[in-house]
C-alpha cells in the first residue's frame, strides 16, 4: 500500500483526523507505518504466520470501517498495540492457540536477541546470544512481554501498563524490575564465561 510523499511527512494526529474523514490515503500511510511494527510484536505471541497476518489485516479494516465512531488517542502507537494485542488474544482464544494453563491476559510470549547486539567475534557472539537467550527463556511470558516492550519498543511504563492491561503503572515496572533481577540473578554463575571467552 503506497502513499503520496505529501502523506508520509504528516504526523499521526493529522493522518487519524483525515481516516476519521474517510480518507484513504491517510489510512494508507498509518497502515504502512504501523503494519510491521504490530506485526512484529504480535508474532511473538505465535508463531503462526498467517493468524497474525489475518488478524491484522482484520484489524485495519474494521480501523477504517468502524473510523467515524473514533477519537484521537493520547498515544498512537500505545492506542494500536493494546488493540492489535486484544484482537489477537481473541484470533487465538477462537482458533485454540491459547494453552488452557495460561494466566488471564498472559499469553506465550517469545523474545530473541537482536543479532547485531554483540561486538565480539561471531563464536563469541553465538555462544553468548544461545546463554542469553537460554536465560530469558526462564523468564515468564509476561516478563518476557514486559521486557520487549520496554527495551524493544521504548515504551514508557505508562504505555506498558495499558498494552498489558495492568491496573496500575507501579506494576509494570515491578514486572520489569524483577525481570531484570532474575536475568541478572541467572546470570552471575556465566558472568565470567560471558567476560573472558
Amino acid at each position: 500500500m503506497t502513499t503520496s510523499p505529501f502523506y508520509a511527512q504528516q504526523n499521526d494526529q493529522y493522518l487519524w483526523a483525515r481516516l476519521c474523514q474517510g480518507d484513504r490515503e491517510a489510512f494508507g500511510e498509518l497502515y504502512r507505518r504501523y503494519f510491521p511494527m504490530l506485526f512484529r510484536y504480535c508474532i511473538r505471541f505465535t508463531t503462526d504466520r498467517g493468524l497474525v497476518k489475518d488478524m491484522l489485516q482484520d484489524f485495519f479494516s474494521q480501523l477504517f470501517q468502524h473510523r467515524e465512531g473514533l477519537s484521537l488517542p493520547a498515544n498512537m502507537k500505545s492506542y494500536l498495540m493494546v488493540s492489535a494485542r486484544r484482537k489477537l488474544f481473541r484470533y487465538m482464544d477462537k482458533a485454540a492457540h491459547l494453552p488452557a494453563t495460561l494466566e488471564e491476559g498472559a499469553a506465550l510470549f517469545t523474545l530473541e536477541l537482536s543479532p547485531e547486539h554483540a561486538m565480539i567475534s561471531r563464536q563469541q557472539a553465538e555462544q553468548t546470544s544461545k546463554l542469553l537467550q537460554q536465560r530469558i527463556n526462564s523468564l515468564t511470558p509476561r516478563q518476557k512481554e514486559a521486557i520487549y516492550l520496554r527495551f524493544y519498543e521504548n515504551m514508557t511504563y505508562e504505555d506498558i501498563a495499558g498494552i498489558m492491561e495492568m491496573k496500575e503503572v507501579k506494576y509494570a515496572r515491578t514486572l520489569i524490575y524483577r525481570a531484570l533481577a532474575e536475568l541478572k540473578e541467572l546470570l552471575v554463575p556465566d558472568e565470567a564465561m560471558l567476560l573472558f571467552r
